[in-house]
C-alpha cells in the first residue's frame, strides 16, 4: 500500500466515524423533536443526518457519495436554519436571517456534516486509484 493509499484509508475511516456521530445525532433528534409543527421540515431535519452514514457506506463510487452528501448537508443546513428562524422569531430574539444561518452553520452537527464532506473531497484528491480529474494519470 502506498502512502497515498494509507492517507486515503485514514481519511475515509475518520469520515466514517464522524458520519456515524452525525447519524446518531439524527436518531436522537428524531426521537426528541415535536413533529406536530412544521412536519415536513422536521422530517428533513432528522432524515438528512440519519442518512449520512448509509450514504457514505453504500453509495459508490466515492465521487458520487461525496456529491450526494454535499447536497444532503446543504439541505440539512436549509431545514435547520428555517427551524431555528421559526424558533427564534416565536421567542423574539432573532437578529437577522443571515445571523440565524451563521448560527446554524456554527452548530456542532452542521460542522460535523461538512467535515464528512470535506474529508471525502480530500480523500478523492489523494486517491491513488483515481487521479484528480477522475481518471488515472
Amino acid at each position: 500500500m502506498t502512502v497515498r493509499g494509507i492517507i486515503w484509508s485514514v481519511l475515509l475511516a475518520v469520515s466514517a466515524v464522524i458520519s456515524a456521530g452525525v447519524s446518531l445525532y439524527g436518531v436522537w433528534s428524531a426521537m426528541s423533536i415535536d413533529l406536530r409543527q412544521d412536519t415536513a421540515l422536521s422530517v428533513v431535519y432528522c432524515a438528512m443526518p440519519i442518512l449520512c452514514l448509509p450514504v457514505l457506506l453504500i453509495l459508490r463510487p466515492l465521487s458520487r457519495s461525496t456529491f450526494v452528501l454535499s447536497l444532503m448537508a446543504l439541505t440539512f443546513v436549509g431545514a435547520y436554519s428555517v427551524l431555528n428562524w421559526r424558533t427564534c422569531s416565536e421567542l423574539g430574539y432573532c437578529e437577522s436571517v443571515i445571523a440565524t444561518v451563521m448560527q446554524t452553520i456554527n452548530a456542532d452537527a452542521t460542522l460535523a456534516y461538512f467535515a464528512v464532506v470535506i474529508l471525502n473531497l480530500v480523500a478523492l484528491l489523494v486517491d491513488d486509484k483515481v487521479g484528480v480529474w477522475g481518471y488515472k494519470s
